[in-house]
């Protein structure tokens, strides 16, 4: 079946943040070419982009006449704005260094700017949220919005360009690509933006109301869910390891609290899938059961990662970073093996369903 390939892409894509387990502790500091280094960062800001518009659709949409109705909008969009941003942050934090003069500085820049626009954002927010029920919210708002001077990180980078030659090659790649440059230098990584989008909605096809529509639907929901659940998680793991003290215990309870949240997310993934009904298809039953099996191949991998978890050694931090890295370093396979089980998949014939997860909006993905 051609779906199958899709599928696998989403295990892998769930995988790559467990994966990060053996860097979790430790900064990359790999030289990475300028314009690769610029091509990884602008493919990150894109998708905080997307992200952020899609944050901000609903407040956008929002009855302001009742002001008590659109703060709580509000507050829902500034929170969709800080997963964007976590997200950002987290793809960043794997892109190394610019392979250029000064280019631990450009990275440095950037993680002081991530600072700084989430403190912004904040006091931003913490601003219209004091704004009284019984006033009239556009008003509160927008001399909020007048008040609120996110940080230049334009000018931060020049201000280090003046200095070194490396620093501005990095502008000028940004800069040649104008649509990266805008969210770069214009919106930062994630301060609100009163970007619109002019695009029409992607939700061209109707709700699902066949069985086949209903299925195709549900798995890449739950997949999707899942995938968007564990890389949650391991945002906040990777932002508590780095404000964490480094002996042993405090990080293995970090560890451990993270696997247990990844093992709820799949046990739950496990359930949605269990719960929809086979399509009807030629060997629908038969195919269902390829998924049932697999989400459950992936419970058992996250039992065994929480178990093994468990049996940490604390004795010192360094023993205990060694256990997480040689856990770290079974993952890969154990996923493996979980999605080995897709490849049944290629024996079924079911042009039906490979349409409808070309065409179902839920499975468009990322």
């Amino acid at each position: 079946m051609l779906f199958a390939p899709a599928v696998r892409r989403i295990l892998l894509l769930a995988m790559l943040p467990i994966a990060s387990l053996s860097f979790a502790c430790s900064s990359s500091t790999k030289a990475v070419a300028l314009d690769d280094w610029v091509d990884g960062l602008c493919e990150a800001a894109a998708d905080f982009q997307d992200a952020a518009t899609k944050g901000g659709k609903a407040f956008a949409e929002t009855d302001t006449t009742d002001t008590k109705a659109a703060k709580k909008a509000f507050a829902d969009s500034v929170e969709e704005q800080k997963k964007a941003q976590k997200d950002f942050r987290a793809s960043f934090d794997k892109l190394g260094e610019p392979d250029v003069e000064d280019g631990d500085k450009v990275v440095k820049a950037f993680k002081d700017q991530f600072k700084a626009n989430s403190e912004s954002l904040d006091d931003f927010a913490a601003t219209v949220a004091d704004i009284d029920n019984n006033d009239d919210f556009e008003e509160g708002f927008f001399d909020a919005l007048g008040d609120f001077n996110p940080p230049d990180f334009r000018s931060s980078l020049e201000d280090l360009a003046d200095d070194s030659d490396g620093v501005q090659d990095v502008i000028d790649a940004i800069e040649d690509d104008p649509d990266c440059a805008v969210v770069i230098f214009q919106d930062g990584d994630g301060s609100a933006s009163d970007d619109t989008d002019d695009k029409t909605t992607d939700d061209k096809t109707a709700a699902p109301k066949t069985t086949n529509e209903k299925w195709v639907a549900g798995i890449c929901t739950a997949f999707g869910d899942w995938v968007d659940d564990v890389g949650a998680a391991n945002v906040a793991f990777q932002a508590r390891l780095d404000d964490a003290p480094q002996d042993g215990a405090a990080i293995k309870k970090i560890l451990v609290e993270f696997l247990k949240t990844a093992q709820a997310d799949t046990e739950n993934l496990d359930a949605s899938v269990g719960k929809l009904k086979a399509p009807d298809v030629k060997d629908g039953a038969k195919i269902h059961k390829v998924f049932t099996d697999a989400s459950g191949n992936l419970v058992e991998v996250f039992d065994d990662l929480v178990a093994r978890a468990n049996k940490i050694d604390v004795s010192n931090a360094s023993r205990t970073l060694a256990d997480v890295d040689a856990l770290a370093e079974s993952i890969d396979g154990a996923f493996e093996e979980a999605s080995a089980g897709f490849d049944k998949l290629d024996t079924f014939d079911a042009g039906e369903l490979e349409d409808l997860f070309d065409s179902r909006p839920e499975c468009s993905g990322p």
